[in-house]
């Protein structure tokens, strides 16, 4: 790998002004340029730009996958100079005057001509045309809402990372597996869990004390409660911020960027699929319920019993128990069968690269290579630790893209929380992990797979956010297909190939659900959309939009005390705000694909391949809806994620 990572230091502010400053000049000259076109400026602007955004990856290494006070500290003096920088840039007039030019008046592939019309749209909500004191307004509101969003993580993280419950009557684990409690074991005759993904859902999965369980799910629900005054504060901003650029509200003008045609239709889109899948999310609770007072003998049934009573009810009804196929997906033989996949699909080889030095031990790199093609590395850190934030995401160091005439190759990196390797245990996954990384490596396939020549194109860049899910939810689809799961599932121990019964029940379990489960992200999609659809609301407001949200779409009350919006940091310190709704928009889509190129059961390699060239590595070049009908020759079937989830 050529670029080696080298974490943040205490001249990283020092460094980052001089580089700034540099750029800065560089893009004057650039002005200075008597006939501008889009290879002798607009291009060259962005690789200047590109320069700040791969100088900048270890601060988004040490803030978020290997948190380090350092790296907080300096983030903190870096969010005013990089907010300044890009002022600078949006809102300089003469840059978007050089832009409009050319898109006016050269003649333009149409890749290019996409590229400007987006950048077009970008600066006018940076700003443009307006005159300087609301500029210096949207400045300042854009340097607060930075601070606020990394604040909010920062609340997130350190909450999950101060709580711990201490067990120390052995009975509570009597449904634990062996390898489960050895996991959670700190000695003493007493073990620990945590509010980290791997720890929670184990325990709430398997621990058989009602009380304890809700101790845990209150701990999980109501953390970080001081960000309820932050998230006052951000829909105050936003709605400013959108009504300075003449939009209704903070909603409007972030659909507009995306490829739905307004908020309203995002709504309907929402509420149609919550609305039609609500009958299958009654029907599996009121099963539920029935089961944990009848066989269960609980005189209640309550939300933070719903994955300990999925379970019992799962291995009652398709004799599955979770923890059965934990030893069959040790996290190396999953890598293995799912680059093995890629190769055998697609001819995408991948090579371990040895000898790396990065932010821990752990973190692997791997070279993909197509058809004698180096597209890129690929940087996996993926066990949970206590400086890392909750969830999984992927993103990119350095993007593809071609320079005079030769290609420069991109890095991707995907971050999980999967179950730590631990007292001589390795790190042993849940299905549900294993959809988990096959979705992480949908995105780094997106990134990493760009034949795009313009930078502004490759990969992520250009891609319309509300579809940015497609390609990671088509790839996660694969991870559910048997004869896939075949070739990879082999216990850790004995080597032997999961038992096809195994294989069956899981699959066949997990059917069990997908009502909730969908009506779950219509909740959050609903919520994310309403908090923006009017003035900007109080921390009670926003309470009432969340119960009014579930009173429609969701078949079950939580407890009155959750506050699940205080962690939503998708929407407040990431880059989903009034656009969470990209999951189910894009996972239409990327049902439909996968279900066209698997019927049977068998992957049809033609389709398949056909979906990676005239799509998948197309990157953010082309509106993916419209790749959509030119690779499968039709408009998507609405209906079609409802078929593979079985409610329709």
């Amino acid at each position: 790998m050529e670029r080696i990572y080298r974490g943040v230091t205490e001249n990283f502010i020092v460094e980052t002004k001089e580089l700034l400053a540099n750029i800065e000049a560089n893009i004057e000259k650039l002005l200075e340029i008597e006939n501008k076109t889009y290879d002798n400026f607009f291009n060259e602007m962005e690789l200047e730009m590109e320069k700040f955004s791969e100088f900048s990856f270890p601060i988004e290494v040490e803030t978020s996958t290997a948190i380090t006070d350092l790296g907080k500290k300096t983030y903190e003096t870096l969010i005013p100079l990089a907010n300044e920088f890009e002022a600078k840039i949006s809102q300089n007039e003469d840059i978007a005057a050089a832009i409009n030019a050319i898109y006016k008046n050269e003649t333009l592939t149409p890749v290019r001509k996409r590229i400007l019309e987006k950048r077009i749209l970008s600066l006018k909500s940076s700003g443009i045309g307006l005159d300087e004191k609301t500029k210096e307004k949207i400045n300042e509101i854009n340097l607060r809402l930075s601070q606020l969003s990394n604040d909010f993580g920062n609340n997130v993280t350190d909450a999950t990372n101060e709580y711990e419950l201490i067990i120390k009557d052995e009975k509570v684990l009597d449904e634990f597996s062996k390898l489960d409690k050895k996991s959670a074991e700190v000695g003493d005759g007493t073990w620990k869990f945590t509010l980290h993904g791997p720890s929670f859902v184990t325990f709430m999965k398997f621990c058989n004390n009602k009380e304890l369980r809700e101790e845990l799910y209150k701990a999980y629900t109501t953390r970080a409660p001081q960000n309820g005054k932050l998230i006052e504060e951000i829909l105050n901003l936003k709605d400013e911020k959108a009504k300075i650029l003449g939009f209704k509200n903070f909603r409007e003008l972030s659909v507009a960027s995306k490829t739905a045609n307004n908020a309203d239709e995002v709504v309907g889109f929402l509420k149609d699929l919550g609305m039609t899948a609500l009958p299958a999310a009654k029907k599996e609770t009121e099963e539920l319920e029935k089961f944990a007072k009848e066989e269960l003998g609980l005189e209640k049934y309550d939300v933070f019993d719903t994955s300990y009573v999925s379970r019992k009810l799962k291995e009652a009804k398709y004799s599955f128990d979770p923890s059965s196929v934990k030893p069959y997906f040790e996290v190396n033989k999953v890598l293995d069968g799912m680059f093995s996949f890629l190769d055998t699909t697609f001819s995408l080889k991948s090579t371990k690269v040895e000898d790396t030095k990065l932010w821990n031990d752990k973190a692997l790199v791997y070279k993909l290579e197509r058809n004698n093609q180096l597209l890129g590395h690929l940087i996996l850190d993926l066990e949970t630790n206590d400086v890392k934030q909750g969830g999984a995401w992927a993103n990119k160091w350095t993007t593809s893209h071609d320079i005079d005439g030769k290609r420069v190759p991109s890095i991707g990196i995907i971050v999980c929380n999967f179950p730590a390797s631990k007292n001589g245990v390795p790190s042993l996954l849940d299905h549900s992990d294993v959809v988990t990384l096959f979705h992480e490596m949908g995105h780094a396939l997106h990134n990493l797979t760009s034949q795009v020549g313009e930078i502004s194109a490759s990969g992520f860049n250009g891609t319309e956010w509300d579809v940015v899910e497609y390609p990671s939810q088509w790839f996660q689809e694969f991870a559910s297909n048997r004869a896939i799961i075949k070739t990879f599932a082999k216990h850790y121990e004995t080597n032997e190939v999961i038992p096809d019964e195994l294989v069956d029940a899981m699959l066949e379990s997990e059917k069990f659900g997908v009502g909730n489960g969908n009506n779950r992200q219509v909740e959050f999609g609903l919520f994310d959309m309403s908090i923006y659809d009017g003035p900007h609301y109080t921390e009670e407001e926003v309470q009432a939009k969340l119960e009014e949200v579930r009173n429609l779409v969701s078949p079950m009350k939580t407890p009155d005390y959750v506050r699940f919006q205080n962690s939503f940091s998708h929407i407040f310190a990431g880059g989903y705000s009034a656009g969470y709704y990209s999951y189910k928009w894009a996972e239409v889509l990327s049902a439909d694909s996968y279900l066209e190129m698997t019927k049977g059961g068998v992957v049809n390699k033609e389709l398949a391949n056909n979906f990676f060239d005239n799509l998948l590595s197309l990157g953010g070049s082309v509106n993916m809806k419209e790749s959509f009908v030119k690779v499968h020759n039709r408009q998507p079937d609405p209906k079609a994620l409802l078929k593979l989830t079985g409610i329709l």
